[in-house]
């Protein structure tokens, strides 16, 4: 996560712990009040995990305030970017098109709990059990929108490393290989792999996603361990325009694959 993206949650967490301390009521009552766990709100008011818009409109609501919270939510871009840029939610809400690859992992849109929970305990060995379940239930809730009534064009390409490691063991990554299985069939979303004989790979880089926006055009977001950028800076965006199209040109089709996928599922079963 970008360290400007934590900074405006830590920001705002403190907005919304004054507004709550003000009107004299606990976190657990005020929790309780906007209909969110008690451990999702003290995270919140910490700025240890993101917050939504709609958090705090139910927040500003039951407090009387007057819409302040959702005001500073608006004007907040510790970056210079806007608002829309540096939320990864926000971006896959507004995309009409996405655009993912990934060397390494299955892209957190089509992981299942039990994968992404394996992902998020080792990546974050520091973190306790209740926010690695928070921020598990997150990227659930971030998935919905394939299957919301206007789902974004989805194209994912992954290398076939990644279907191949075991990752959390061979009954969650068989688990795993099935949920793309199932994905791929869906109109509006595309896997294609990237095997292993390829001889001239152009993605032997960091993974990248592409969001096509309605008015404003394609954000290009590449994210590392330690941090992550959004950027709708031309030259960057269409270098990796370029490099999706290579990355198309090196993969299996569509249909080989899924072939390959159930092949890999064979595999593990």
């Amino acid at each position: 996560m970008a360290h400007t993206v934590k900074g405006r949650w830590v920001k705002i967490g403190r907005q919304i712990k004054g507004c709550r301390e003000r009107a004299g009521l606990s976190q657990r009552e005020l929790a309780r009040r906007v209909a969110l766990s008690p451990t999702m709100f003290s995270a919140m008011e910490r700025g240890a995990r993101g917050i939504k818009r709609e958090h705090l409109e139910r927040i500003d609501k039951v407090l009387g305030t007057g819409g302040v919270l959702v005001d500073a939510w608006d004007r907040s871009s510790d970056s210079g970017l806007p608002e829309w840029y540096q939320d990864g939610a926000e971006r896959e809400r507004m995309a009409f098109e996405i655009r993912q690859y990934h060397p390494l992992v299955v892209p957190g849109l089509l992981q299942t709990e039990e994968y992404a929970r394996t992902l998020l305990r080792v990546g974050l060995p520091h973190s306790t059990p209740a926010e690695i379940e928070d921020l598990v239930r997150c990227r659930m809730d971030r998935q919905a929108i394939l299957t919301s009534d206007r789902p974004p064009r989805l194209l994912v390409v992954v290398d076939e490393g990644v279907l191949r490691r075991p990752l959390g063991g061979r009954g969650i990554m068989k688990r795993q290989l099935a949920r793309l299985l199932e994905a791929s069939d869906e109109q509006h979303i595309s896997i294609q792999v990237v095997p292993y004989d390829t001889e001239h790979h152009p993605g032997l880089s960091n993974a990248f996603t592409l969001y096509e926006i309605s008015g404003r055009g394609s954000v290009l977001y590449v994210e590392t361990r330690g941090s992550g950028t959004a950027t709708d800076d031309t030259e960057k965006v269409n270098d990796h325009i370029r490099l999706f199209g290579d990355l198309l040109g090196v993969a299996l089709p569509p249909v080989a694959s899924r072939k390959l996928i159930e092949q890999i599922l064979g595999e593990f079963s």
